[in-house]
């Protein structure tokens, strides 16, 4: 009995304790306002920030499929941007894609936590850029 009752005992902490109530899910929505924190790539593999560049940079993402891109809080992007959802490539991968008027192409992205990562795929050295969410 007293094996039965620890084992019990034993089992509810645990169930109890991999309850985390605390954490959110993490958003999913490209809307909101995302700073720019680096870009790596090009043919020699560089790593370009604000720092090293001299310059900041923002996207905002609208509910209503607007956009604006800022580059040193000048609007160099004003348009409108559309997603393709889990597009797939001839190589077989699939990624999901966003389209903005005046940037030139498109570009795969991810949403992680509170951070956002967008991917040239259709450059063979193209740049990868992270942005993270302006709350």
């Amino acid at each position: 009995m007293k094996y039965f009752s620890l084992l019990l005992v034993v089992m509810v902490y645990c169930s109890v304790s991999s309850c985390n109530k605390e954490k959110l899910p993490p958003s999913d929505s490209i809307v909101g306002e995302w700073r720019w924190v680096k870009s790596v790539g090009g043919i020699g593999g560089f790593t370009l920030t604000p720092k090293t560049e001299g310059f900041t940079q923002k996207w905002v993402f609208n509910a209503d499929s607007t956009c604006k891109f800022y580059h040193k809080d000048t609007v160099a992007i004003n348009g409108k941007f559309s997603i393709k959802r889990n597009y797939k490539t001839s190589a077989g991968e699939t990624f999901d894609l966003i389209n903005t008027t005046g940037s030139g192409s498109d570009q795969a992205f991810v949403i992680r936590n509170d951070s956002l990562f967008f991917r040239d795929i259709f450059i063979s050295d193209g740049f990868g850029s992270t942005y993270v969410r302006i709350k």
